[in-house]
């Protein structure tokens, strides 16, 4: 009679843990640079959906809105009877994203003073930054940060 053993025997075990080492240290860099791209366009997008929010207002309500640059936050503000309002405020996602905020001003049609860049990085040489752009007559894209506006 044949005794019938259950469970793994400890070569199986090691063997196993060794697969699942390997696959992970060759799977973690990427995954990395994912979560690093993935702050950066989430960032971007966030900026971009900013401004896009703000000129959106100012045509609505038929006045200039001001974006405000304040300390690393873009605050949204416009004029309500004899005080300003804040409609809303970018923030980077991550503290390892920064983007140089400067304050402009749409105004009621929905044009800006000046044309502008505003780079969204994270100082890291390994990934891509991304640039916010914006015409005077108020267009606005996303592009990667080697290309040009």
């Amino acid at each position: 009679m044949v005794k019938k053993h259950l469970g793994f025997t400890l070569l199986e075990v090691l063997i196993t843990i060794t697969i699942i080492s390997i696959l992970t240290a060759v799977a973690a860099p990427s995954f990395i640079d994912f979560i690093k791209r993935d702050r950066l366009v989430t960032s971007s997008n966030q900026l971009h959906s900013v401004y896009k929010l703000a000129r959106s207002e100012a045509i609505k309500r038929d006045q200039s809105v001001q974006l405000e640059a304040s300390q690393s936050q873009w605050l949204v503000k416009t004029q309500v009877g004899t005080s300003q309002e804040t409609l809303t405020t970018f923030t980077p996602t991550h503290q390892s994203i920064t983007v140089e905020l400067t304050t402009i001003t749409i105004s009621n049609t929905g044009e800006l003073n000046n044309t502008f860049e505003y780079l969204v990085t994270d100082n890291d040489t390994s990934t891509t930054d991304f640039k916010l752009c914006l015409l005077q007559s108020g267009q606005s894209w996303i592009v990667e940060g080697a290309q040009t506006c």
